[in-house]
């Protein structure tokens, strides 16, 4: 599925400059040497993409610092601009090396592309496994540079139109959002408590049953802040003071997630978002936010959404600094969905309450209750919290520092 690929788009037969950046390494276990591979493969693979030229010799030293870029991976947005006027570039690729496996003969790959004007992700590939042979890694990123750029060409243009193509990707512009849609190909999978979730499994996750959704999108980020601030006016602040003035502000700044919105709050976001577009744009259900954390169609069969390792996924209380973080800076899941584990729990549509084992297609949870269902866990919950199959809930119309969401469209 090509994630650059969407819809009603106007290719223009000009030269888009990639720049891309040192290899980021954040668990240090790949030799210096296969990331300087890596990178070489990867520009080779842009510049031979249609319309497209890779920099590979761009000194993030004099931007960011050059090691501390390579074991995090956080670049400023203000940096990413200073990154596209010293080089002429118009997107910055981001790429991730981990280690798979026990041995060094083979590593994951994952890369996002942002673009410099904005510093919005405007693609992302989802993790891939390549061995260090330099054949087998060059094949493996011209397919990361197909999945990044589309195989049409270089666009003039990279707002799409938000009109959606059945099995594409697409980009919503309404109230100026960029909000990146993921197309989540319906299918069955076993929701609740399974085998990947070890024996931290609660009560409530049971009992686990075949469960089928349909076809839906899903933002690829949380809601931030500038979103939220387009479509309902106000700022983090305003929503902090709505719930207690005195209260802390745990992370501030656009590509923030959004956070102090209670479910009625969201609610009416999702329908300011249908009128004006003539969508119909909501929360996930419950089983569709599971669906697409657990990878959807390319399940990952891992405890949190994206793999095995809560650091290299999530900002949780073991690595958050007691705040969150833009969003999209871990790692995303099989389908390019970022942030399902940790950063902020995601309001959901059901009513919490006990599972249903016959409740297997669409379900929509609890027909009433007092709490609507919260997923994914936050910078301030611990890692278990995270994990893909845990559950949580509160009253409808509470503010906290670490409540957010995402949307969906059917």
């Amino acid at each position: 599925m090509a994630l650059l690929a969407l819809t009603a788009v106007s290719w223009a037969q000009t030269t888009q400059k990639v720049a891309i950046l040192e290899t980021v390494d954040k668990e240090d276990k790949v030799p210096y040497g296969v990331r300087l591979q890596l990178r070489s493969s990867l520009t080779y693979a842009i510049t031979n993409t249609p319309g497209y030229a890779g920099l590979d010799r761009v000194d993030m030293g004099s931007i960011t610092g050059e090691q501390n870029f390579q074991r995090t991976g956080m670049v400023s947005n203000d940096q990413i601009k200073k990154l596209g006027e010293m080089t002429g570039a118009s997107l910055v690729l981001v790429a991730e090396a981990a280690q798979y496996g026990p041995g060094v003969d083979k590593i994951i790959i994952t890369a996002k592309i942002l673009d410099v004007e904005t510093a919005d992700i405007v693609a992302a590939a989802p993790p891939k496994v390549s061995g260090i042979d330099s054949d087998e890694m060059e094949e493996a990123c011209i397919q990361l540079a197909r999945k990044l750029l589309g195989k049409s060409g270089a666009s003039n243009d990279k707002r799409q139109t938000g009109t959606a193509t059945q099995g594409q990707n697409f980009t919503e512009t309404a109230f100026g959002l960029n909000m990146q849609m993921v197309y989540v190909e319906g299918g069955t999978f076993t929701m609740g408590c399974t085998g990947d979730q070890g024996n931290e499994c609660d009560s409530d996750e049971s009992p686990n049953r075949m469960t089928t959704v349909g076809s839906f999108y899903i933002g690829m980020l949380e809601i931030t802040q500038a979103q939220w601030q387009k479509v309902m006016g106000t700022s983090i602040y305003q929503q902090r003071d709505r719930a207690n003035s005195s209260w802390s502000i745990y992370g501030v700044g656009a590509d923030y997630p959004m956070c102090y919105v209670s479910w009625e709050e969201v609610k009416e976001f999702c329908a300011r978002l249908s009128r004006q577009t003539g969508k119909n744009y909501t929360l996930p259900t419950e089983a569709e936010w599971e669906y697409a954390a657990r990878g959807g169609n390319k399940p990952e069969g891992a405890k949190y959404s994206g793999g095995w390792s809560v650091d290299d996924v999530a900002w949780y209380t073991g690595n958050s600094n007691s705040s969150t973080h833009p969003c999209g800076t871990k790692r995303g899941n099989a389908l390019g969905i970022y942030d399902m584990s940790g950063n902020v729990w995601e309001w959901c549509e059901d009513w919490y309450g006990p599972y249903l084992n016959y409740d297997g297609n669409n379900p929509k949870g609890a027909t009433t209750g007092s709490s609507r269902v919260l997923r994914g866990g936050s910078w301030n919950y611990g890692a278990g919290y995270c994990r893909v199959a845990d559950r949580g809930g509160n009253c409808p119309d509470r503010r906290y520092g670490d409540f957010g969401f995402r949307v969906v469209l059917h």
